[in-house]
């Protein structure tokens, strides 16, 4: 439906989530959207396509159903019109050396799962560990995902929670080694830190998969990656009239520069600096192997975990690896949440002037984080922050006169008014 507002020229820069997140819905709004992109990676045949650095594993879906929802038809929509669907995905099973335990996503089943595996001590403290990732979680939340930040915080300023302990290696006192392991190897697979290292506030991933399920898709070949969703998006672009090139062609009203990882004048240093993983993916013949679902395993190793994900896709078996025994550094991604402390230092959803034209820096390196779902949540808030400053209007969530198509009712609307 085409806005009877003003249209303003919106410029989006990058590659990832966010800019997809905050390009399509600013389309939506009625904007002119220019996507600036040397590599328009949410392609399938892009040379280093986007798929591949995805967990096929759909966490927080509901991030995904509201981009769905803000920029045309609903998700479900959609993909039963490719014959696909969502279905709950298999428990993940983590190996340390002899030991492997099967963590169920549902509360009680992975309580009975560490009482049977590590015994009733272990279970209980399980237990206190998984109530304090709600209380993070409900912390986290607020930070960066729900609302912006649009200037640094100080830590005395953080909820109690999140200073409660510097990293995740400060929770694991009573825990099996296996259960250590696969709380503080979060600090390298959400937070893209050292293994020894991983700010606390990464203990909300636990209650994220817990609240919101585990997720894959499957179509009639079997389960698949994430980049059906992603060709749907692709699809979603040419219908907003959303323009895709590698250079500016023309000057916009405002920018969004998703790329900048802390400061364009600073260069991160390798300690400091997002650790991305080695991604590998392999496709064979599958030689009537059976797997049932997306079969997610967690090696814990001194060096770092690996994640491997197994899939049959008709009769091909398809494996994707993360490996964080080799990281690689990734700008974009920002600093590494190694501490409460590094994730505060990282940029704040704040307008700059460049040559003249009003940025927005939001991206995977915001404090919403880097996981897929967060630069989801990143791109809307830039997105509502970008549609207030060109026309006055709150089309975040947070008003309550906004609809589900995230439009603003008519009697509701304010005047144009400045960045904000």
């Amino acid at each position: 439906m085409p806005s009877s507002r003003p249209q303003f020229r919106v410029t989006v820069r990058g590659d990832g989530l966010v800019a997809l997140s905050a390009a399509l819905r600013l389309a939506r709004l009625g904007h002119r959207v220019e996507l600036v992109s040397s590599a328009r990676r949410w392609r399938g045949d892009a040379g280093s396509p986007l798929a591949a650095e995805l967990s096929p594993v759909l966490e927080l879906p509901s991030a995904w159903r509201d981009l769905f929802a803000k920029s045309g038809r609903s998700m479900d929509a959609e993909l039963a019109g490719c014959g696909l669907e969502l279905a709950e995905a298999p428990a993940p099973l983590h190996t340390l050396a002899d030991a492997a335990l099967s963590l169920p996503t549902e509360r009680a089943a992975q309580l009975a799962a560490v009482r049977e595996n590590c015994g009733q001590a272990a279970a209980t403290r399980w237990r206190d560990l998984l109530d304090e990732a709600d209380e993070v979680w409900r912390a986290r939340r607020t930070l960066g995902l729900e609302r912006p930040l649009t200037s640094r915080p100080r830590l005395r300023s953080l909820p109690a929670m999140l200073r409660a302990r510097p990293t995740l290696s400060d929770a694991t006192a009573g825990l099996p080694p296996l259960l250590a392991a696969a709380l503080t190897d979060l600090g390298p697979t959400a937070g893209g830190s050292a293994r020894s290292s991983g700010a606390w506030l990464l203990a909300a991933d636990l209650a994220v998969t817990r609240v919101f399920g585990r997720w894959q898709l499957v179509g009639p070949e079997g389960p698949t990656d994430l980049q059906p969703l992603l060709d749907l998006l692709d699809a979603r672009i040419a219908r907003l009239g959303i323009s895709v090139v590698t250079e500016p062609t023309v000057r916009p009203d405002v920018a969004i520069d998703t790329g900048t990882a802390a400061s364009p004048h600073r260069v991160l240093e390798r300690r400091t600096c997002y650790l991305a993983p080695t991604c590998t993916r392999l496709v064979e013949p599958s030689a009537g192997e059976r797997v049932e679902g997306v079969h997610e395993q967690l090696t814990h190793t001194p060096d770092g975990p690996v994640i491997t994900w197994r899939w049959r896709a008709g009769d091909q078996l398809v494996t994707l690896s993360h490996d964080h025994t080799h990281p690689l550094p990734d700008p974009t991604r920002g600093l590494a949440l190694s501490t409460t402390r590094a994730w505060a230092r990282r940029p704040p959803l704040a307008w700059t002037e460049r040559r003249g034209i009003p940025t927005l820096t939001a991206g995977a390196a915001s404090h919403g984080g880097p996981e897929p779902w967060a630069q989801l949540l990143t791109g809307a808030l830039a997105a509502y922050r970008t549609h207030l400053a060109l026309t006055g209007e709150d089309v975040s969530p947070t008003n309550r006169a906004v609809g589900a198509d995230g439009r603003i009712s008519a009697h509701r609307r304010g005047p144009a008014g400045s960045r904000s």
